[in-house]
């Protein structure tokens, strides 16, 4: 198992690859894959962990032949991800209609998807789903809960197909997320390393419905807000060994999403190195 992260600003790409290299991470999550990006990280000496498959919103479009183009779309992605090694491509699945609902949106999703996913299982590529719940008040993203990744995968059971488990996204919306591991260990195809705390106190003061006199701190609702690993209530030591058990010897990749640590560079990179060194206590 490795550490890496996903690619965070302001730094250029190269700088940031070779930041990431003296500083003992191991890879890089990227955004569009091309010759220039997998000649830079390979030049500084690290792994793709992933790249993004940003059409993958398009399967879910309200019309017809968008929907169709976005199939198009996001097979070049995966046909230029396959032409430059890339293994693992992430994605998000968030409609464009929030308020259809997720069942109406998920028959959407069984439309389209499983041509996407033959296709990536022919050019050797998986397909990781990450279960951001998507944006409020209505959270309309797919495969952010066990009760959907279940549907999905009975619908589409290709191996090509699985997870970027995130725990925090799971402890956020009241999710058991060691008992989630448990179920789809062997669905798990890349891990973001992201935590999330729960503050008593402010939920003692506002509930679950933010607060009313002063804006909520970023990346979260003021009773919740994501944070480095370690930061939260997430126990990586025993995710690591659930991993380890299931045979995951992939990456899980460092998503600095902690307002602690985004002020400039000088506090994303200290971010990003107090993460891995908690990490790495149990890798």
């Amino acid at each position: 198992m490795k550490i890496g992260v996903r690619q965070v600003g302001p730094l250029p790409q190269g700088e940031f690859c070779r930041w990431l290299k003296e500083n003992d991470f191991s890879a890089i999550d990227v955004g569009e894959i091309n010759p220039e990006v997998k000649k830079t990280v390979a030049e500084a000496g690290l792994e793709i962990g992933t790249a993004d498959l940003g059409a993958a919103g398009q399967l879910l479009r309200k019309d017809a032949a968008q929907r169709e183009a976005g199939v198009e779309n996001c097979k070049k992605i995966i046909r230029a991800a396959a032409e430059n090694g890339v293994k693992t491509l992430f994605c998000v699945f968030i409609p464009e209609d929030h308020a259809k609902g997720r069942a109406a949106n998920f028959e959407l999703w069984k439309e389209t998807f499983p041509t996407v996913a033959q296709f990536a299982e022919s050019q050797g590529v998986r397909i990781a789903m990450e279960g951001w719940p998507g944006p409020g008040p209505s959270y309309p993203a797919l495969g952010c809960t066990p009760e959907m990744w279940r549907a999905m995968f009975a619908a589409v059971p290709s191996p090509a197909f699985g997870l970027n488990y995130d725990p925090s996204h799971l402890v956020r919306i009241g999710v058991d997320y060691r008992r989630a591991l448990h179920e789809f260990a062997d669905r798990v195809f890349h891990v973001h390393g992201k935590d999330t705390d729960l503050d008593s106190e402010r939920l003692y003061e506002h509930g679950n419905l933010g607060p009313v006199f002063h804006g909520a701190r970023g990346f979260g609702e003021d009773w919740w807000r994501y944070t480095i690993p370690g930061d939260g209530v997430v126990q990586w030591g025993k995710v690591i060994e659930r991993l380890q058990d299931a045979g995951y010897d992939g990456i899980i990749s460092i998503e600095l999403e902690d307002y602690r640590y985004w002020k400039d560079w000088d506090a994303r990179a200290a971010g990003l190195l107090r993460g891995k060194d908690h990490l790495a206590q149990f890798i």
